[in-house]
């Protein structure tokens, strides 16, 4: 009786999901920023007075990306379905800040801002799936 592959085809390598947690933290911190003075930065507010009124776009946008595309990358799914989700996210992003006005007030900054945090998730997803995972246990490297 042969046993079941596992479910993870990829695992990631100990730099990778460091970086990954890191990055999340990363955005967590700017995310918190918005209401907690003590996780501010000065210097950004010097160069960007309004930044804290658009991070959570920053945020949000990264937290999605970045954490499906993880999880898929784990379950084989090939960098170029992860792009696609990247592109509509992105989409979705432009027309929600730029054209729907429902419970929003269309802001094109705040799109800005969201496109960046896919773009962040973007690269580092790109590295990650070139660099810093491996097969799982069990698993051939074609598979």
């Amino acid at each position: 009786m042969t046993q079941p592959a596992p479910a993870l085809k990829r695992i990631p390598r100990l730099w990778a999901a460091l970086l990954h947690l890191a990055a999340l933290a990363l955005a967590g911190a700017l995310f918190a920023g918005r209401t907690l003075a003590a996780f501010r930065w000065e210097v950004v507010l010097d160069r960007a007075p309004d930044f804290y009124s658009h991070v959570s776009n920053f945020s949000i946008s990264y937290f999605l990306y970045a954490g499906i595309g993880y999880l898929w990358l784990a379950l084989g799914v090939p960098m170029r379905a992860i792009a696609w989700l990247g592109l509509v996210l992105a989409a979705a992003n432009l027309v929600y800040e730029t054209a729907i006005p429902v419970l929003n007030t269309p802001d094109p900054v705040d799109a800005l801002y969201g496109l960046a945090g896919t773009a962040f998730g973007a690269a580092l997803l790109i590295a990650i799936d070139r660099y810093g995972l491996q097969p799982a246990p069990g698993r051939s490297r074609s598979a």
